[in-house]
């Protein structure tokens, strides 16, 4: 299978997957085995390919529609963060470059960042607060953050409140579930234990 189709397909399974789990309503609850098992070998196929081609698939090897596939991919891959952050500085220079789009490459840093604990720089994750609420996480400079995501192709934030308590899913325990989280992010090597 070429490299283009094999990124379309599995970028596929992950989102049939995803709808999947969404539609019971065990999506919504920590990371479900069953997606992290598929994020997983998604993860190790792109390492292989990457290997394969030299370099991360870009828009002019792959075309724009698989790039962003595997940049998508590359954004699943949340339980190894080694590999996660083993792309990050290739993939900025390549997004300096315009040679893959550069929004998915925020949400890289962000992602990598908040799994971290530290501020993000582009404000691209956002988390439930103490209250319930989907927020952006701490930022960087706040002042400047318009800037920053403008630079990266991403449209100005105006609220840094995503949704109100009226939304589909908002944890019934917001202190519980982000004590859960913190102690996957140290199982999984994010954090120190």
């Amino acid at each position: 299978m070429k490299m283009k189709e094999e990124l379309l397909h599995m970028i596929r399974e992950d989102e049939a997957v995803r709808e999947a789990l969404a539609s019971t309503g065990e999506l919504f609850h920590g990371y479900h085995p069953e997606m992290e098992k598929v994020h997983l070998r998604h993860a190790k196929r792109l390492k292989e390919l990457i290997e394969e081609n030299k370099g991360f698939p870009t828009i002019a090897q792959v075309g724009e529609d698989a790039c962003i596939a595997a940049l998508r991919l590359l954004l699943h891959a949340i339980s190894w963060p080694e590999f996660m952050r083993s792309q990050e500085e290739n993939l900025v220079d390549l997004a300096k470059k315009k040679q893959i789009p550069r929004m998915y490459v925020a949400s890289l840093v962000d992602r990598i960042r908040f799994y971290e604990g530290r501020k993000q720089v582009y404000g691209t994750n956002a988390d439930w607060d103490e209250n319930g609420i989907l927020r952006i996480t701490d930022v960087e400079e706040p002042d400047e953050l318009n800037k920053r995501r403008k630079e990266m192709d991403l449209p100005a934030i105006q609220s840094l409140v995503i949704t109100p308590m009226d939304g589909d899913y908002h944890p019934p325990d917001p202190a519980k579930r982000h004590q859960e989280f913190i102690e996957w992010t140290k199982k999984t090597g994010w954090r120190a234990i």
